[in-house]
């Protein structure tokens, strides 16, 4: 921080905002005001306000990362209770939740919450990647054909056909639904519990970042229609449901994240309603 800053306040405010948007990982209180060489009780003032306008959020570990009001700074204002709604969700289940903004070329993550039952470091808040199958599926059969046929492109060809068949049934259930793509579920299990054992050692970003996305690798294989009515145990990765904007666009997607190596068809059907539910109760928040 500079000294000769007209508003030192004001100066203190910038550096914790501009130190948390480029950190991938959430900051705690001391790793904070160590880097910007402030009191900890300064930066733990600061923080305070930011997190109640929800510029900043605080996760279960007491550390800091950007907060959804933030980010919608970067669109349109999302209202607070946004995030009131996802924790619903993952105290209804038990596992974490995240809400993106899809846009026609990117995905952009607004607000996340961890669950009781397994906490995954994933993509930070803010966090905006390339929109790739089979990022953003259950948005895209409410989206133009040229936006369907551009992520229908970024496919392996060996997984066009399966993208393809994932936009109606996608449109038919209002859910999309991704298991393991190897056999061995066990592996996901173990890598997603390894990385959240090691979510305060893994600190290097390119380390993080490559672990992260062979864990997405792996849990990306769509249900089909028929594994979906079957009544065996199958492994279940994630689900995701589009919300709507007030123009009626399905600018949004909520997913629930179990990483689960087995469910019944009970469960899965309950998982469903459930991230259904909540995908409604955003979009009613949006949409008043």
């Amino acid at each position: 921080m500079s000294d000769r800053s007209p508003s030192p306040p004001t100066r203190r405010v910038i550096d914790i905002v501009s130190a948390l948007a480029a950190t991938p990982e959430p900051m705690s209180v001391a790793a904070i005001a160590d880097r910007l060489d402030i009191a900890r009780a300064t930066a733990t003032a600061i923080l305070a306000e930011l997190d109640s306008a929800g510029w900043v959020r605080r996760d279960p570990s007491r550390g800091y990362g950007l907060g959804p009001t933030l980010m919608g700074l970067h669109g349109p204002a999302l209202p607070p209770t946004l995030g009131d709604i996802l924790t619903e969700l993952t105290v209804r289940t038990g596992y974490g939740t995240t809400l993106s903004r899809i846009e026609p070329d990117h995905l952009t993550v607004l607000d996340v919450r961890h669950g009781p039952e397994r906490v995954v470091p994933g993509l930070p808040v803010g966090h905006r990647f390339p929109l790739q199958f089979p990022a953003g599926a259950s948005v895209m059969p409410w989206r133009s054909a040229a936006e369907q046929n551009a992520w229908l492109a970024t496919a392996p060809d060996a997984d066009r056909r399966v993208a393809s068949a994932l936009l109606t049934l996608v449109r038919d259930r209002g859910v999309a639904l991704f298991r393991p793509r190897t056999d061995d579920a066990g592996t996901v299990e173990l890598l997603a519990d390894l990385l959240g054992a090691m979510r305060t050692e893994l600190g290097q970003p390119h380390l993080r970042t490559r672990a992260l996305r062979r864990l997405a690798f792996l849990t990306s294989r769509p249900f089909t229609r028929a594994e979906l009515d079957s009544d065996a145990e199958l492994p279940l990765s994630y689900l995701a449901a589009p919300v709507f904007d007030t123009a009626g666009q399905a600018a949004y997607e909520v997913q629930l994240g179990p990483l689960r190596i087995s469910t019944t068809k009970s469960e899965r059907d309950d998982f469903s309603t459930a991230t259904i539910d909540t995908a409604h109760a955003l979009t009613c928040a949006l949409t008043p």
